[in-house]
């Protein structure tokens, strides 16, 4: 059995068991997102599943998964991403430990931009969102470095 992973909108991210079975696939993600999902293909060995409904419903956005559709579209999103997120390999795979370990380093680069935030918080949206994706695409490079 392989492995998905769930990004809440804290930006915690939990690594979870991936089924053989496609019917207990669409139940994990429906529970991992809270609701239907909608799923959405920022990189071409990833699926990232979001709520169907998530800010019509009042979920908090999620930053990690934004950051993360974001650097890995090579763009900023102009829309949000509402409530947890499940991140799964495509067509119904699991992650490779690759992937994991990249979406393992964004969120903990969100993370520690927020964390920073708390003693200096950023002066407004657009240098908010700049930082966030800069030290997002820093951490990426850092582990693809660390690879070779």
């Amino acid at each position: 059995m392989s492995s998905v992973l769930r990004v809440d909108a804290d930006g915690a991210v939990t690594v979870l068991p991936w089924p053989d079975d496609v019917v207990q696939q669409g139940l994990l993600i429906r529970a991992g997102v809270g609701g239907s999902a909608d799923t959405g293909v920022y990189h071409r060995r990833a699926v990232l599943h979001v709520h169907g409904n998530g800010q019509g419903e009042g979920l908090p956005m999620n930053l990690a998964a934004w950051v993360l559709a974001c650097v890995w579209r090579e763009d900023e999103l102009p829309y949000g991403l509402y409530g947890a997120a499940m991140v799964t390999g495509p067509q119904s795979q699991g992650l490779d430990d690759h992937l994991v370990a990249e979406v393992h380093a964004v969120c903990e680069a969100v993370a520690d931009v927020r964390a920073e935030w708390q003693n200096r918080p950023p002066i407004g949206e657009a240098p908010a969102r700049a930082e966030l994706l800069a030290a997002a695409r820093y951490a990426r490079r850092a582990l693809r470095t660390s690879a070779i």
